[in-house]
């Protein structure tokens, strides 16, 4: 083990010059090239022949093979020293920090590392019980510090150790051509020897596994050598046989440490299955990866195969993390959908066969319910969860020609039309989506169930945006033609027949938060729809949204928002949304007066058709509040809180970038951002307290008074900011307001026509 002294005072400048060394020579190598071009294909080109010749073609050829095989072995050397100084290096670093905070925090550390806290000087200290006690706990934590950099420090020395004994082998009489390579692919070793003890493991190596995963996650040469140096069955069968063992003997440690290991591998497949990383595994290794997830896996010696579960089903969990390559994704996704439509069933015989137990155990398949548990079978709920964190893959999967596969993940035909939406998105029974479910039901296939239509959602979301569902920083793309496809298909399937009833209280309502955040990304399409094709002309010195138009048909958008505007989480997303949308426009429209030929006309342009998103959304969820009581005010206020980082998203997305050079009264609008979007949020805030049931509908949908005044405050604080008088900005002000107005009344006229139309159809 290295010691405080030795890491202290080490000095790191041979290593790395030994390291330089071998990296120059490696750099530098041509020997394999010289001896087959300069004496090899010498001899075999002068016309030799006979036992001499053929007997020096092999010694020869033996000769450029140890010369290959010792350039390997020296580029594992120089990567094995190389990585060994980085770590060290990295380690000794983390012990000056420690050390620097120690003394910074008033604690002294001796010449072994211990940490210590200066004696009480006064009686008051002596007699404190509290001294000691702050004392020792600022001491724990410098020691842990301490600690923790000389254990990174040994690990290193160790792994570098083992690493350099694999890369020079124990044949003293040749040179080693398959060396490990470095201290990541010494870490994959050990980690894969752990893995293959399966459920034999014990706790203290599962947390050596778990942190050996979580240090090197995201490095190809570790995951590429982890995973590619593994046959995928088997893999799966020990993977399976170790996560089913989460819970024995009620071990706390054992059980993190599962879930941890189980997060760590799927972002390490991830890493490894990234072609856009020049170490990845190969497509014969993802060939048999398929094959593997399409068979039954015993997880035990002797285990009968149609009593276990498929490889998918195994993996299906570690898929929900980590954003992955399509390359990788879309053919196991292809496959695994493909399975169900053959046989929707096939995800649950093996627990009948198995009469529910153990397999109903197994810690490696479904999401987990209210108490925890994992439930459900069908794998496509985790691929789903991975198209939600792998936009591109998501997009691609809902939109490119199809391949098909046979039963064992090869390839028989490409080039099919995509029908995914639509086979995803059918209410009727035999859905890919249907799941099983507790206590277990007979087989029957069966609908769509909730607990795979919400990651169904996620993948949608992450398809028509850009953006996993849930990264609520990152910014949002500009939409592709791909994109705008599946935003296309999602309007018009929940738009129009049975889908809006689907949303609201049917079996795709889990759909209803991805759906509200897809409208909101897409909320400037949405307002131009609302207007009819070709209504609107652009507005002067108005963005549109970055990338191509989308064009949704009206009546679609329409059903579509009085759906979703019954559910707080997605009434929220559009609310937002379309306030801080309708901000920014308004402060472009403003910040440039000289474009327009009459500034009332402009902002009535764009304030009409947010009036009418307004209109329709709360027409929508007044109804839910007063006459379904489905909702309460503090529910619809908390939703639209938590949605201000959509409003952020929006308004960067539309108008935030435009408006970086806009001066605003003391510094740019861009600078009051927050602010802007707090006054958002509070614009759709409902307070439906004092008003009657019998009227509170109308009331809420058409004085949308905090969103009148939204407006009235945009328009008078950007142009202040533009310099116009006071005076003319008041009456643009009441224009903007009363344009709005006009648009909520409209909306809330369109909801009126489908109540009316909903009650006529039921007599």
């Amino acid at each position: 083990m290295v010691t405080y002294s030795q890491l202290n005072q080490v000095d790191l400048g041979s290593l790395a010059s030994a390291a330089g060394d071998f990296e120059s020579l490696v750099r530098k190598w041509d020997l394999t090239q010289r001896m087959q071009n300069e004496v090899i294909g010498t001899i075999q080109q002068s016309g030799w022949h006979g036992d001499a010749a053929g007997l020096a073609n092999a010694k020869l050829t033996w000769a450029r093979d140890q010369i290959h095989a010792a350039f390997e072995e020296a580029s594992a050397l120089a990567k094995t020293l190389r990585d060994a100084h980085t770590e060290i290096t990295a380690a000794k670093n983390d012990l000056t920090t420690a050390v620097r905070n120690a003394t910074d925090a008033g604690l002294t550390v001796d010449g072994e590392g211990a940490v210590h806290w200066p004696p009480p000087t006064n009686q008051a200290d002596k007699k404190d019980a509290e001294y000691a006690k702050s004392w020792k706990a600022k001491a724990e934590t410098a020691a842990k510090a301490i600690g923790d950099a000389i254990d990174r420090a040994t690990e290193a020395d160790l792994d570098a150790s083992r690493a350099l004994g694999d890369d020079t082998g124990s044949d003293g009489t040749a040179f080693n051509a398959n060396p490990v390579g470095g201290i990541p692919e010494e870490e994959a070793k050990a980690a894969t020897y752990i893995l293959s003890l399966g459920d034999q493991a014990s706790d203290a190596q599962l947390k050596h596994l778990q942190d050996i995963l979580d240090h090197h996650k995201n490095d190809p040469r570790f995951a590429t050598s982890f995973y590619g140096n593994q046959d995928p069955a088997t893999f799966m069968a020990k993977y399976g046989a170790m996560a089913q063992s989460g819970d024995y003997a009620n071990s706390s440690a054992r059980t993190a440490a599962i879930k941890g290991i189980q997060q760590d591998l799927g972002l390490t497949l991830a890493t490894a299955t990234d072609t856009k990383q020049p170490l990845h595994v190969s497509d014969e290794w993802e060939k048999r990866f398929r094959a593997a997830g399409a068979a039954q896996i015993p997880l035990r010696p002797g285990a009968d195969p149609a009593k276990s579960p498929y490889g998918y089903q195994i993996m299906a969990n570690l898929l929900r993390n980590g954003s992955y390559d399509a390359h990788f994704l879309n053919p196991v996704a292809q496959h695994v959908t493909q399975l169900t439509q053959e046989n929707p069933t096939r995800w649950e015989v093996p627990a009948y066969r198995s009469g529910g137990y153990p397999f109903d155990e197994f810690k490696f398949i479904g999401q987990p319910d209210k108490d925890g548990n994992l439930k459900g079978f069908n794998p496509l709920s985790g691929i789903l969860d991975a198209f939600g964190h792998s936009p591109e893959a998501a997009t691609k999967f809902f939109n490119d020609p199809v391949t098909t596969y046979n039963p064992d993940g090869s390839v028989k035909s490409t080039g099919g039309q995509n029908t995914y939406f639509k086979l995803f998105t059918d209410s009727g029974n035999n859905s890919v989506l249907a799941d099983m479910n507790y206590p277990l039901r007979p087989l029957e296939g069966g609908p769509a169930d909730p607990s795979n239509v919400g990651p169904l959602g996620h993948a949608l979301e992450a398809a028509a945006t850009g953006r996993a569902w849930d990264d609520t920083q990152g910014k949002y793309p500009p939409h592709t033609p791909e994109m705008s496809a599946v935003m296309q298909q999602v309007v018009q399937r929940f738009g129009n027949g049975d889908g809006p009833s689907l949303l609201h209280g049917g079996v795709f309502a889990d759909l209803n938060g991805s759906v509200g955040n897809m409208t909101a990304n897409y909320i400037a399409d949405i307002e131009n729809s609302l207007e009819g094709p070709g209504a609107k002309e652009p507005t002067p010195g108005v963005a549109p949204a970055p990338g191509v138009a989308t064009e949704f048909a009206q009546k679609d958008v329409q059903r579509l928002l009085l759906a979703v505007g019954r559910d707080t989480d997605a009434y929220a997303s559009i609310a937002t949304a379309q306030q801080a949308y309708q901000t920014a426009q308004i402060q472009q429209v403003m910040a440039h007066p000289e474009l327009h030929k009459d500034l009332g006309m402009s902002i009535e342009n764009v304030t009409k058709p947010g009036g009418i998103v307004t209109g329709l959304i709360t027409s929508a969820m007044s109804d839910e509040i007063f006459h379904n009581h489905a909702v309460s005010d503090q529910e619809v206020n908390d939703a639209i809180d938590a949605k201000k980082d959509i409003a952020k998203t929006v308004w960067d997305y539309t108008g935030g970038v435009a408006a970086e050079k806009i001066p605003k009264v003391g510094g740019l609008i861009n600078d009051q951002v927050d602010e802007i979007m707090t006054n958002v949020a509070n614009s759709y805030h409902v307070d439906t307290t004092n008003q009657a049931a019998d009227d509170a509908g109308t009331k809420v949908a058409t004085s949308v008074t905090g969103s009148q005044q939204a407006v009235v405050d945009a328009v008078k604080s950007a142009g202040r900011d533009a310099g116009l008088d006071p005076n003319y900005l008041s009456e643009l002000a009441r224009q903007g307001s009363a344009s709005l107005d006009a648009g909520c009344n409209t909306g809330h006229r369109l909801f009126q026509q489908q109540q009316a139309a909903a009650a006529a159809a039921k007599e």
